[in-house]
């Protein structure tokens, strides 16, 4: 009885009182367990926010790309109905060369812009629009005058040839004639002319016209 009582004396569990080593080492433990669990907490929200921001960019991407694919598509009908009405813009000659500018000249003002060309050189209609005058006048020799679907009245001088009539529609890089040297001129040009009204006589500089049709 007292060998047995003894070895289950000995085996019962006991308690254990820590010293303060041992405490020092538990609450050690504990707050290097808790620095990694905030660690690692801290790790997953970066994680997440590197997601989110890299997700953020790929949307973003998207919806820039169907953006500008909206808008070329967008374009390219707008390109397409214009050029099906006509409503474009094309140069007066292929290749030219300035020989005299709008402003005072010689004592006088000069109303238009000279496009040197040699004679014979084809003439084309800039746009879509309607002649309003075909024919000889004084110093502009054979003169051509039309007026385009956006308001615009521009006159053609010095021509060597007309090959439209008033009340013609023409469209955008049709043959309307050829460059000359007709009327009060001297040496082969196109006197090229812009004017706000198609009643009056009312010139403007032709370069901002140009510059603003992309013809310059």
């Amino acid at each position: 009885m007292t060998a047995t009582g003894a070895t289950v004396a000995e085996s019962a569990p006991q308690d254990f009182d820590l010293n303060g080593t041992q405490s020092a080492m538990a609450r050690t433990q504990q707050v290097a367990s808790e620095e990694m669990a905030s660690d690692l907490a801290l790790r997953r929200q970066d994680a997440t926010l590197q997601s989110a921001i890299v997700q953020g960019r790929s949307e973003a991407k998207v919806r820039a790309t169907r953006a500008a694919q909206r808008e070329a598509a967008a374009a390219a009908a707008a390109k397409a109905k214009a050029e099906r009405e006509g409503k474009y813009w094309v140069r007066p000659i292929k290749v030219w060369n300035i020989t005299s500018w709008f402003g005072p000249r010689w004592g006088t003002q000069h109303d238009g812009l000279d496009l040197g060309a040699p004679t014979g050189t084809p003439l084309y209609a800039l746009s879509k629009g309607t002649v309003i005058k075909a024919g000889w006048e004084d110093s502009f020799g054979n003169k051509l005058e039309v007026q385009y679907w956006d308001g615009s009245v521009i006159w053609y001088g010095h021509m060597s040839r007309i090959d439209v009539k008033t009340g013609d529609t023409v469209m955008p890089g049709e043959l309307v004639g050829a460059v000359g040297n007709t009327g009060h001129s001297f040496g082969s040009h196109l006197h090229f002319e812009v004017q706000q009204s198609a009643t009056a006589d009312t010139p403007t500089n032709p370069v901002p016209w140009l510059k603003r049709h992309g013809l310059w």
